[in-house]
This record gives C-alpha cells, sequence and structure tokens, in this order.
C-alpha cells in the first residue's frame, strides 16, 4: 500500500489523524516525519504545519490479506511465501548486524528472533543496553535501521527489545497519564512532564486522548519536547 500524507499542527496530532483514518494502532503504522513544522514568529507569522507519510506495517498488510484471501488464492499465496521469505531474510540481516553492534560495544549477549520479527537482547548487559529512559535501547534501533535500509527501496522496520523493557515501559507512561490526568481534573491546575520523545509523547497523547475533560499538548523545539495536560476549557 502507498504511503498517505497527513498534515497537522504537530506530528503528534497527524499520527492520531493517521491512526483514525486507518483504524490502527501506532504500532500497526509505518510512519515517516516529512516536518515536525513550525511555529514562526510570534507563533502566528510563517508558521507551518507538520506532515507525515503513513501506511499500514508489511506485517499488518499480511494480516490483512491473510483474513481476506479466498482458500483457492493460489498466486495470492505464492506471493505472501515471497513476503514472508524476504522478511525473513530482512530479520536474519538485522540479528547478525545487532550482534556485530553489540560485540563492538563489548556487550556479551544472546538475540532471540521472534515470530513477529522483534529482536530481543538476552544478557548481563541488559541495564547497559536500556540507557536512561531507554534512550540507548532507542539509539540501537535508530542505528540498526539505519544500517539495514541502506540500500532497500522498501524500508523494513525491526524492534529491538530487552528483558520486555518496551512494555514495561509502555505500562509506565500509560500509568503516570492517568495519574496525572486525574490530578488535573482533581486540582483544575494545568501539570509538565518532563521532555520525551516522539514515540513516548505518542503515549501520553493517545493514553488521555478520549477524556473530555483535559487536553495534551507538545511544547518546544527539537524531537525531545514537553507534555503539557491542562483542564478542558468548557464551552458556554
Amino acid at each position: 500500500m502507498d504511503f498517505k500524507e497527513f498534515e497537522d499542527k504537530t506530528v503528534d496530532e497527524a499520527i492520531i489523524s493517521a491512526m483514525e483514518a486507518f483504524n490502527a494502532t501506532f504500532e500497526e503504522l509505518d510512519i515517516k516525519i516529512i516536518s515536525e513544522g513550525s511555529k514562526g514568529v510570534f507563533g502566528i507569522v510563517g508558521s507551518k504545519n507538520a506532515k507525515i507519510l503513513v501506511r499500514p506495517s508489511q506485517d499488518n498488510q499480511s494480516r490483512e490479506k491473510q483474513e481476506n484471501a479466498a482458500p483457492a488464492a493460489t498466486q495470492t499465496s505464492r506471493e505472501q511465501n515471497l513476503d514472508n521469505a524476504s522478511l525473513d531474510q530482512t530479520v536474519v540481516q538485522a540479528k547478525d548486524v545487532l550482534s556485530d553492534l553489540l560485540r563492538l560495544m563489548r556487550i556479551p549477549a544472546e538475540i532471540i528472533v521472534h515470530e513477529n520479527g522483534k529482536l530481543e537482547i538476552e544478557g548481563d548487559g541488559s541495564g547497559l543496553i536500556i540507557g536512561k529512559h531507554g534512550q540507548t535501547l532507542d539509539a540501537l534501533q535508530f542505528i540498526l535501521s539505519r544500517i539495514i535500509n541502506k540500500n532497500r527501496q522498501e524500508p523494513a522496520y525491526i524492534t529491538i527489545d530487552t528483558e520486555g523493557y518496551r512494555e514495561r515501559h509502555l505500562k509506565h507512561l500509560e500509568s503516570i497519564a492517568i495519574k496525572m490526568g486525574q490530578k488535573v481534573k482533581r486540582t483544575g491546575q494545568s501539570i509538565s512532564l518532563e521532555k520525551m520523545n516522539p514515540y513516548d509523547r505518542r503515549i501520553i497523547h493517545l493514553a488521555l486522548k478520549n477524556d473530555s475533560r483535559i487536553n495534551t499538548k507538545s511544547l518546544g523545539d527539537g524531537i525531545y519536547k514537553t507534555i503539557i495536560i491542562e483542564p478542558r476549557k468548557v464551552s458556554k
């Protein structure tokens, strides 16, 4: 499926629009950020919206094909097998590259390949691999992605994890969002959270997206921005 362009005031808002349009979660989408936008002078003159390109991820597209395919569709099955073979080769390549990166970092570890293509790092250096707020793990995944996509026309998306950190981190951020949202509703005062990367901010925004009594917004420049949780103004 071709990428579809979405535009909004911020990257976070554009991604939320994309998820609603595709009726999918963030993990089920392939997202490319074209521009993070800018506020312009005094937040008015010369301001530009953020732009992103989005399509369902390869795994999600494969699931949809399998659900919609007829049993007698031999050609479709053949194409799916080719897609799976290509994905397997990419995962094998990613595993080899990740092994080399860890070796250069002098971190002894074993890499487990899960059915969804996720690479799980097992070893005594998990704390070092995760880093502060997962920054080292994110950086390692970014470097891995750049290497395996260097000569590819269609980008491949590989997730790496260790000790189930990403799932724990997701639940931790959702818990923070709910607790802070409740505090804002109770006190009527806005709350600022620490600066976060786009992925973490997205988790906060989505956790509170359907709460009619509060709003969330990102403030700041660059990749790391502050999230503000504030009471929603009641229209008269």
